[in-house]
């Protein structure tokens, strides 16, 4: 994570409440759940029945097949599959957790069809959606605090809906692309800078790594033979040139 970023999650996590305080905020409500269906409705995501629905829908490129990286793994995950601001979000706050904390995240749900969601599934759920995210809940208590500001701290910004689910345990994130999209390009921008910078730094550093090694090389000796040469074969051509020039002017001279 570039210096920037971590700044500014750094002052965004020093700014949020206690822990009782981000345990009562990390609950939920209706009006969350309200909230979340008004966003796929108004952003005009399909809610998939079946599991044809998705297939037809990871066919046409509508939802993208989540794999495990570095930076966070699937867990029981039925439909590995999910929206791109969905995807983006997974890679780039799971590239953030690992930086802070040394761990993968765990992805424990994505797209769920209607017709397989869970019996205690909310009637609003955005998962049929593709617009949803679970993420198990870390074992360590240092992880699951950086876990829970980091996503209220996003919450609090507008880019996302968080709620800690209890049966079974787990993070449950609804990501609000007209928010997030922007501030992951804004990201990306800054991060691409960063490594522009580094990359022009480290040509400089080898241009003048280069440049020192060969002052400090003594100084070739070359070798006097071709150019002894290349004078022999020049002396050879003149004096040939030179028997052609008097044989031809003995004969005009007759």
């Amino acid at each position: 994570m570039n210096s920037v970023v971590r700044a500014s999650l750094l002052a965004a996590l020093l700014a949020l409440p206690g822990r009782s305080l981000l345990a009562a905020e990390l609950k939920g409500s209706p009006a969350s759940m309200v909230r979340q269906h008004a966003v796929a409705v108004e952003e005009d995501y399909s809610f998939l029945r079946t599991p044809a629905d998705v297939k037809r829908f990871v066919d046409a490129g509508r939802l993208l097949p989540v794999k495990s990286t570095a930076d966070y793994t699937l867990s029981g995950v039925s439909y590995p599959y999910t929206r791109p601001e969905v995807l983006s979000f997974i890679e780039h706050f799971a590239a953030s957790y690992r930086a802070a904390t040394g761990s993968r995240l765990v992805v424990t749900s994505l797209t769920r069809p209607l017709s397989t969601q869970p019996r205690n599934a909310h009637a609003l759920s955005v998962h049929p959606a593709g617009m949803a995210v679970d993420l198990r809940v870390p074992a360590e208590e240092d992880n699951r605090q950086f876990l829970e500001r980091a996503l209220l701290s996003m919450e609090k910004a507008g880019m996302l809906d968080v709620t800690r689910e209890h049966h079974p345990s787990h993070f449950h994130i609804a990501v609000f692309a007209p928010q997030f999209e922007p501030y992951v390009a804004l990201l990306d921008s800054v991060t691409a800078v960063e490594k522009a910078t580094r990359l022009a730094r480290h040509r400089a550093d080898s241009i003048a790594t280069a440049g020192l090694a060969a002052m400090t090389q003594p100084p070739v000796k070359s070798n006097p033979l071709p150019v002894l040469l290349v004078g022999a074969l020049g002396l050879v051509g003149l004096g040939g040139a030179g028997v052609r020039l008097a044989g031809h002017n003995r004969a005009g001279a007759l």
